[in-house]
């Protein structure tokens, strides 16, 4: 279960919440094209508030990879070594609904984990988990999130 949670989390964060064009400065760019990089889960919040403390104590890093070809590659580097994990898998962008489902192999299984964007500029994703997602990663986290969850990340790659 502890390898799970922080691989969750790390997809979670990576997945995306409601996204306007407009906003990144670049109307040549479509928002699949903006979502390829590595990106750092930089904040979280719910419906109690900010929640990123829990990251920082738990967490040196989350990494979120998308690539080009639709390849995702979520790396969480737990304080807790035996908490640390690498887990890989596809990801598809729906422009029009603005969302993102990460899929990612979760104990031999495919785990589709589905997210709306929103890009605050060129270098920072906002996602936010539809409420099965926010259930599955609470589950995986060892904690309970309340909706609304916003996940933010910032573009390091």
């Amino acid at each position: 279960m502890r390898k799970l949670f922080p691989f969750l989390m790390i997809f979670g964060l990576i997945v995306f919440t409601a996204c306007d064009s407009d906003s990144n400065g670049d109307d040549s760019m479509s928002d699949t094209e903006m979502l390829v990089g590595t990106w750092a889960v930089s904040g979280l919040t719910d419906a109690s508030g900010d929640r990123s403390a829990g990251l920082v104590e738990s967490y040196n890093s989350v990494l979120i990879t998308l690539g080009a070809d639709a390849s995702v590659r979520m790396a969480v580097d737990a304080k807790v070594p035996e908490a640390s994990l690498t887990a890989t898998g596809t990801h598809v962008v729906d422009e029009t609904g603005m969302t993102m489902t990460a899929t990612l192999e979760v104990l031999g299984q495919p785990t589709p984990l589905t997210f709306a964007y929103m890009f605050h500029d060129d270098d920072m994703l906002h996602l936010t988990p539809v409420p099965s997602t926010t259930i599955l990663l609470g589950v995986l986290f060892q904690t309970q999130y309340t909706d609304p969850v916003e996940f933010t990340f910032t573009r390091v790659g």
